[in-house]
């Protein structure tokens, strides 16, 4: 079972200085494990690609910060592809950043990569114990800077742990800045957050800016 759906949901949360903190506090447990494995780098792991290729990670995405959807027994349903796709195409503009979907079941399965199962991917599979489809984000260097990070539907902190991994930072720390960032009202309170959202989205933050924050078992 999820250990939380939509807790950190600013946007309603503003009846009260308590309850801010408290969903912050909520949002804060759901972001501390996204750092787990930092230490940990996949460039080397072999993964077969649609056509059949055996491939190194690194090779395919060198140099790129990857938002890496992984799956076994369950499918992105359809408001998650959805979600995932609109993700995907707000940075389309951001030439070193790559979205990339992982089968780590032993069949093969149609148009996605799939991990092999060898020397290369047992420390990966070490960690690889989810039961929903699960994203990471993978730094430049290869490591794994988000552990079961946040999800496309988690509009708009996704984004920022993204635009955050470009630069080498860990998905905790970057969403536990967000966090703080956003005060009672659902509304910015630090002018690098206003600005990098305006940078992003092209446009200003509105007055009550709606976002949240799922977790993944």
């Amino acid at each position: 079972m999820k250990k939380s759906i939509y807790l950190f949901i600013l946007a309603i949360c503003v009846l009260a200085s308590s309850c801010t903190m408290m969903v912050k506090g909520f949002a804060k447990l759901l972001v501390k494990n996204y750092n787990d494995y930092t230490s940990t780098h996949i460039s080397d792991i072999q993964i077969v690609d649609p056509k059949g290729k055996l491939q190194t990670f690194g090779d395919l995405y060198n140099g790129k910060t990857v938002y890496l959807y992984i799956w076994k027994d369950k499918k992105l349903s359809a408001q998650q592809e959805k979600s995932y796709l609109l993700l995907k195409e707000r940075f389309a503009k951001y030439p070193d950043v790559a979205f990339a979907k992982l089968y780590i079941g032993s069949d093969s399965v149609l148009n996605s990569y799939r991990l092999m199962n060898n020397n290369s991917s047992a420390e990966f599979r070490d960690i690889l114990k989810i039961s929903d489809p699960a994203p990471f984000i993978i730094g430049k260097d290869g490591a794994i800077l988000s552990y079961k990070g946040p999800k496309p539907e988690d509009k708009i902190i996704v984004d920022y742990v993204i635009c955050q991994a470009m630069k080498g930072e860990d998905g905790t720390k970057s969403a536990k800045r967000f966090i703080r960032g956003v005060n009672g009202n659902s509304q910015f309170k630090s002018d690098k957050l206003v600005e990098w959202y305006t940078k992003h989205f092209g446009e200003a933050p509105s007055n009550k800016l709606s976002m949240s924050l799922s977790s993944t078992n």
